[in-house]
């Protein structure tokens, strides 16, 4: 299968600060962001509980390819899993009438760069299920079709 994607950099958006990255079977690394509404957004304050998270950004077309599938999941995960999704270096503006426009209810922080360089972010969407303890569990780079979403998210929640 032919993962296909959109480039998370854009030029000068980034420093050249070193990346730590993101390995399964590891602790998934801290992340300090704001949601839409300016509020903190840790991986620390959902310990305990499996988290997905899904990058995307407005202009990316395989993140609207994927994002409906994975809306239409949310319901049936949001009680057991929590879904984090991350704005790649776009603004609250921008992003809340996307948000709206695909009927995504779950909390979205906005990323200025950071997430995308210490989870080495290249292209977008990209995924990470991390489980209660912390550790990633699986990395999916790429559009995700809802049978992957559905194998991956297995490995971080049992129905």
């Amino acid at each position: 299968m032919l993962a296909a994607g959109c480039s998370a950099k854009q030029p000068g958006a980034h420093g050249a600060q070193p990346s730590r990255g993101v390995m399964i079977g590891q602790p998934a690394p801290a992340i300090a962001l704001k949601d839409i509404d300016g509020k903190p957004v840790t991986l620390a304050q959902y310990r305990g509980k499996p988290v997905f998270i899904n990058t995307f950004a407005t202009w990316c077309p395989p993140c609207k390819q994927e994002l409906p599938d994975i809306v239409k999941a949310y319901p049936q995960y949001k009680d057991k899993v929590v879904f984090l999704g991350i704005d790649e270096q776009e603004d609250a503006e921008l992003v809340i009438p996307f948000l709206k426009r695909f009927g995504i209810t779950y909390q979205v922080a906005l990323d200025p760069g950071s997430f995308a360089d210490t989870y080495e972010v290249s292209s977008l969407p990209a995924s990470f299920f991390i489980d209660t303890n912390g550790v990633v569990q699986k990395v999916y780079r790429g559009f995700m079709t809802p049978a992957a979403f559905k194998d991956n998210i297995a490995t971080i929640y049992k129905s």
